[in-house]
């Protein structure tokens, strides 16, 4: 397997500037979806988010193992090694604090009602974000559409992933599960959402 190994270090350096600095803001705020815009801009070519690392996975050539599911998985692996990184700095490589809680696995829930409707969200955001961030061809625009549809999304995947590897493992196995069903349901409905443009 070929590694891009510039994608990884802008994955890295990306998702260590958002841990470090960005997720402190918000990423539904003003200044958070001008921060995470430059953080595109600067490391061009970065997904930095795990969302949108699913949404060229389920949007790309599903057959292409090489190509497309082990390139972004590795995209995906190197934005929890950025984001690590990111809250090692911002707690002087101490003790990850009180800030940081693991969350219970939510897949369990599943067929609760609100569970269901928190998964049916998720889809419908990613397919309108993915038609926005295809379309529009800019970071602004991304990062905006981001901060009006991210209530419906996780959008703290990496560094969630990264604070859990950072306190030796407290509630990976809970943080693992929902990194990938939060990013694989936004891609889904990035799936879906190309689908209904292809046929339209």
């Amino acid at each position: 397997m070929n590694v891009d190994m510039n994608a990884m270090k802008a994955e890295i350096g990306g998702a260590f500037v958002l841990s470090w600095m960005v997720f402190g803001m918000g990423l539904g705020t003003l200044e958070g979806a001008v921060a995470l815009a430059v953080v595109w801009m600067a490391f061009s070519g970065a997904h930095v988010l795990p969302v949108v690392t699913w949404s060229h996975m389920m949007t790309g050539d599903m057959g292409d193992t090489e190509g497309n599911w082990m390139a972004n998985g590795m995209r995906l692996v190197a934005q929890a090694v950025g984001a690590m990184l990111g809250i090692l700095l911002a707690t002087q490589f101490g003790d990850v604090g009180p800030d940081w809680v693991a969350t219970d696995m939510w897949l369990p829930d599943i067929a609760e009602k609100a569970t269901i409707w928190s998964v049916i969200g998720m889809i419908a955001a990613g397919a309108v974000w993915w038609q926005v961030h295809t379309r529009c061809n800019s970071a602004w625009a991304s990062a905006f559409g981001l901060m009006v549809l991210g209530g419906a999304m996780t959008l703290t995947g990496a560094h969630n992933m990264g604070a859990s590897i950072a306190s030796a493992g407290d509630g990976i196995a809970d943080t693992l599960v929902n990194w990938v069903c939060d990013g694989l349901f936004v891609g889904l409905g990035a799936l879906v959402g190309a689908k209904i443009d292809e046929n339209l």
